[in-house]
């Protein structure tokens, strides 16, 4: 198993994120997005990824993050604030891209990201502007990841049957 000495950081316009590997056809997206839009994103504000480095440097895995905001389309109720049940969008942030390096899959990488961006977001957004829902598109090969680290599919006839699943994680229940 490949060293996975690392740390998380916000992405910086000097890191070479040539280097990163996806593996399969599937995921050369998530590449193209670290190589080619991430930095340009990052400095329009558009998004922000945070990057996994090895102590030489090496970008391993990355998770990039947005404002968004979720349609829970009544299937699910907010038993704590019953006004906003009243709202048809409630405030999130969605989690946009999350890849881990080939080489370094299956490390745990994935989990550490999804929890480094929970936190980032009930310590800098949650606290301080009012943000719900943590959301991301999950491809249905990730759906039992997603699951794993708490999110719930969004129940809707049109959520299941879609390519890209709406999931989300509530912050309010992680108290």
């Amino acid at each position: 198993m490949p060293d996975t000495d690392y740390y998380i950081r916000k992405l910086e316009t000097s890191d070479n994120v040539q280097n990163f590997k996806v593996g399969r056809q599937e995921f050369l997206p998530l590449k193209t997005f670290l190589q080619k839009q991430a930095k340009q994103f990052q400095l329009s504000s558009i998004a922000q990824t945070y990057v996994v480095v090895t102590n030489d440097k090496n970008i391993i895995g990355f998770v990039t993050l947005t404002c968004s905001e979720i349609d829970l389309q009544r299937g699910y109720e907010l038993t704590d604030c019953s006004h906003a049940n009243n709202y048809e969008f409630l405030p999130a942030v969605k989690i946009a891209r999350l890849a881990v390096d080939n080489r370094y899959r299956n490390c745990g990488i994935g989990a550490t990201l999804i929890d480094y961006a929970i936190a980032l977001i009930q310590d800098n957004i949650a606290a301080n502007v009012g943000c719900r829902f943590i959301v991301t598109d999950a491809k249905n090969e990730a759906v039992s990841f997603y699951e794993k680290q708490g999110f719930v599919l969004l129940d809707s006839e049109g959520n299941q049957a879609a390519e890209h699943r709406l999931m989300f994680l509530d912050l309010v229940g992680l108290r």
